[in-house]
């Protein structure tokens, strides 16, 4: 039975979250909720972006098996580390393991990594031959915030301390100063913008008609 008072889980602490979910047997209409709805944003983008997926549910068994797995490792290996807030460690956890999946699946594209990064290292947005390019023309269908983290981190050649400032408005955390955190947190999740961008690159690459 789904439960639709939902304002019973706004003051449940994210270690009693897991608590609570990991829990036997199972509490069906806080699973519900948590699934269905505190989880839907970002599983939401992974469906959609990452996966091409029609739809948020067609994810959901797949997330529910990989919180579950190994009697649910992931959670319980969350020990609010780096002051990150549980969503912000699962939809690390999260993307991370369907990144990996979709990156061993399938062959990416005609180009290799190594070649990827090495003519982004070469664009120049005052070249125009270089815009004619094909790694060009997909890096320019990009969203703001994947071109961004490529250009500084890859074409700049800057360091993630040097771009934080510029990258964190785009990273959904309760503390809006990167400074505040540890430095291996803020490394960690510019990181990951970074391989989720040149993930996206690679696709936008590979849909190109040849």
């Amino acid at each position: 039975m789904q439960c639709t008072n939902y304002s019973i889980y706004a003051n449940i602490t994210d270690e009693e979250w897991v608590e609570k979910l990991i829990s036997i047997p199972p509490i069906q209409p806080l699973h519900y909720y948590f699934f269905k709805i505190k989880c839907y944003s970002f599983l939401k983008y992974i469906a959609e972006k990452i996966l091409e997926a029609e739809c948020v549910e067609s994810i959901l068994g797949e997330f529910y098996e990989f919180l579950s797995h190994n009697n649910w490792h992931v959670l319980r290996s969350y020990k609010k580390r780096d002051n990150a807030s549980l969503s912000t460690y699962l939809s690390h956890c999260t993307l991370h393991y369907f990144l990996r999946k979709k990156e061993k699946a399938k062959p990416l594209c005609s180009l290799d990594s190594k070649e990827i990064i090495e003519q982004l290292n070469n664009l120049s947005t005052n070249d125009e031959e270089k815009k004619e390019t094909v790694v060009w023309q997909a890096f320019a269908r990009l969203c703001e915030r994947d071109q961004k983290v490529l250009q500084r981190l890859i074409i700049e050649g800057r360091t993630t301390t040097e771009i934080a400032d510029e990258m964190w408005t785009y990273v959904k955390s309760k503390e809006r100063n990167w400074r505040n955190l540890p430095i291996k947190r803020v490394q960690d999740t510019i990181a990951m913008m970074k391989r989720r961008a040149l993930f996206l690159l690679v696709e936008a690459i590979r849909q190109q008609p040849s």
